[in-house]
This record gives structure tokens, sequence and C-alpha cells, in this order.
């Protein structure tokens, strides 16, 4: 009987003073603005912390398909810029390297939207 209650105590202390794991998992919820044009590479954009960054093709980001492998033929030949951004108002602008405005808009990205612009 000793040695019954004895296992039992000491499973008992055992499992208290084991450590206590938690894990999380949960979806990231990113604000994206999503900018298609025909030819974006040379002008400036200004949104957030970026302040008139010309557009280069590393920034570019290839064209993929769509839901279920769904194309959309317009913009298979277009440029396509991704922009993460913290949810809020922004204030976005594009030019062109004249430095003529080809788009300018406050814009606000609630919790995981995304807003395509296309130019």
């Amino acid at each position: 009987m000793r040695t019954i209650i004895f296992l039992f105590l000491s499973v008992f202390l055992i499992a208290c003073g084991s450590n206590v794991q938690r894990n999380e998992t949960g979806l990231e919820h990113e604000q994206k603005v999503v900018i298609i044009a025909d030819v974006l590479v040379g002008n400036s954009i200004s949104v957030a912390a970026i302040n008139n960054h010309i557009i280069n093709g590393q920034d570019l980001t290839p064209y993929a398909t769509g839901i279920a492998g769904a194309a959309d033929a317009a913009d298979e030949n277009r440029q396509i810029l991704v922009i993460k951004l913290d949810k809020g108002s922004h204030r976005l602008s594009i030019k062109s390297p004249t430095g003529t405005v080809l788009y300018t808009k406050d814009i606000y990205l609630a919790d995981g939207q995304v807003r395509t612009i296309r130019l």
C-alpha cells in the first residue's frame, strides 16, 4: 500500500513541477495595396514611410494566376507592385519621372484589407 501511495505522490509532484507549454495559432492579417499599371518602373511612389521611392524592376511582383488558376488576361502583361502597410489612413501618391502626378488619394485600410489600384 505504501508503494502505491509513494508512486501516486511522486507522479503528482512531478506533474505539478513540470514546464507549462502554451501554443497559439492564428492568421496574420496584413494590409496591402496592389498597384497594377502598364508601366510602373521609373515612376516614384510616396506612401507611409516610403517617400519618393523610384520603382525599379526588383520592386515588382510577378504575375500569378488567381483563384483556381483563373487568369486575368488584362493584368497578365502589366506591372504589379504590392506594398504592405499598417491599418489606418494613408496618402498614396504616384508620379511619373517628369514629375506629373499620375495618382493621388487618401486611402483607408481596415484589418486584413487588400486595396487594388489600376492605373
